[in-house]
C-alpha cells in the first residue's frame, strides 16, 4: 500500500516551573519559626537594657547634684566652687569628669593635683593638692609672684622670705614659666637644700650661662645649665667650709666647674705711702697693686692667677 506523507512531529512546548514562595511567603514562613521568634525577643530584651544602662550613666538618675571642694587655700575659693560644680554636670556618679575636673582646677594658682571621690547617693568630693612655692618670680618694673616646682605662678608674692628670687623681664605666658633658661634656674633650685637656696638673690639666665647673687652680695656664677646636681653640691660645700673672712673679701664665686670651685678677689688699690728721704712733691709713684681678678682662689686648695 502506498504510504502517505506523515506531517512532522510539533516540537514539545516548555512546561513552566513551578514558582516559588515569595519573599512575603519566606518572611512569614521565617517568623513563624519559634528558635527565630526567641532570638527576636531576646535581642529586644538585650537593646532595651542597653539602652537602660546609657540613660543610668547619663541620664538624671545618676547625676551628680553636691559637689564639695577640699583642700583649696587660695582666695579665689568661690570661683574654684563653681567650676567643679559646672564641670560636676558633665559627669555622673558612674562616669566621674575626672580629667575634665582635673585640667579645669590646675588652671588656678598653686593646684598641683586634683583627686575625686564618691559620696553616695549622688554626690562627690574633689580633693584638691596644694603645692608648696619654691621660689619668686621678679619681674622687672615691679611684680613678685611665687612659683611652684613646676613652674606654675601661685599668685603674688607678700613679705614672703626664704625663697630664692628668679629675674625675670615679663611674667611669663599662660602662668607658667616656660623659658629654657628659666627652667634651668629653677631645676637649679630644686637641687637644692632649703636653708642654701635661700640665700640666693637675682637668679638670672644671660647669654646662655647662670647667674646669680648670694644674701651678702657675693656674685654666684653657675655657667651652663649643664651638671646642676652637682653644681648644687659644689654651692653647698663652699658655703659650708670656706672661710667667712675669705668669702666676704670675694667678689665672686665660680662653680661652672662643679669639680673646682673658684673665689674671685676684688681689687685692692694701694695708698700711696711717702717714702723717708724723698719729697711728697716728686715725681715717686706707686701702682696699685691687684689680687687676682680673673683666675682666683681655689676652695680645694692652691691659687690660680693669670698674668
Amino acid at each position: 500500500m502506498p504510504t502517505r506523507d506523515r506531517p512532522p512531529r510539533r516540537p514539545p512546548r516548555n512546561r513552566r516551573k513551578p514558582a516559588g514562595p515569595s519573599a512575603a511567603e519566606r518572611a512569614s514562613a521565617v517568623a513563624g519559626n519559634p528558635w527565630v521568634r526567641r532570638i527576636s525577643y531576646w535581642a529586644a530584651v538585650a537593646v532595651a537594657l542597653l539602652l537602660l544602662i546609657l540613660w543610668m550613666v547619663s541620664g538624671p538618675a545618676c547625676g551628680i547634684s553636691g559637689v564639695t571642694v577640699d583642700g583649696y587655700t587660695g582666695k579665689d575659693t568661690a570661683a574654684v566652687q563653681q567650676t567643679a560644680e559646672l564641670v560636676a554636670g558633665t559627669g555622673s556618679m558612674v562616669r566621674l569628669p575626672v580629667g575634665d575636673m582635673r585640667r579645669a582646677l590646675t588652671r588656678f594658682p598653686g593646684v598641683l593635683d586634683v583627686r575625686i571621690e564618691r559620696d553616695w547617693p549622688r554626690s562627690i568630693i574633689v580633693d584638691v593638692t596644694m603645692g608648696e612655692p619654691v621660689a619668686i618670680l621678679a619681674v622687672e618694673g615691679g611684680g613678685r609672684y611665687l612659683l611652684s616646682p613646676s613652674g606654675q605662678v601661685m599668685g603674688k608674692a607678700g613679705s614672703t622670705g626664704g625663697l630664692p628670687v628668679i629675674k625675670v623681664k615679663a611674667p611669663p605666658p599662660g602662668g607658667v614659666i616656660t623659658d629654657p633658661g628659666q627652667r634651668a634656674a629653677l631645676l637649679f633650685i630644686g637641687w637644692l637644700q632649703p636653708e642654701v637656696a635661700g640665700r640666693l638673690r637675682n637668679l638670672r639666665f644671660q647669654d646662655g650661662r647662670l647667674f646669680a647673687d648670694l644674701a651678702n652680695g657675693l656674685e654666684l656664677r653657675i655657667g651652663t645649665p649643664t651638671k646642676l646636681a652637682q653644681k648644687a653640691q659644689a654651692l653647698a660645700a663652699v658655703l659650708a667650709q670656706a672661710d667667712p673672712a675669705a668669702l666676704s673679701r670675694a667678689a665672686y664665686l665660680d662653680i661652672s666647674n662643679p669639680a673646682r670651685p673658684m673665689l674671685g678677689s676684688r681689687i685692692v688699690p694701694v695708698v700711696p705711702t711717702p717714702v723717708p728721704g724723698t719729697s711728697s712733691t716728686g715725681d715717686t709713684s706707686t701702682t696699685p697693686v691687684p689680687t687676682d681678678t680673673t683666675g682666683g682662689t681655689s676652695t680645694t686648695g692652691g691659687t690660680s692667677t693669670t698674668p
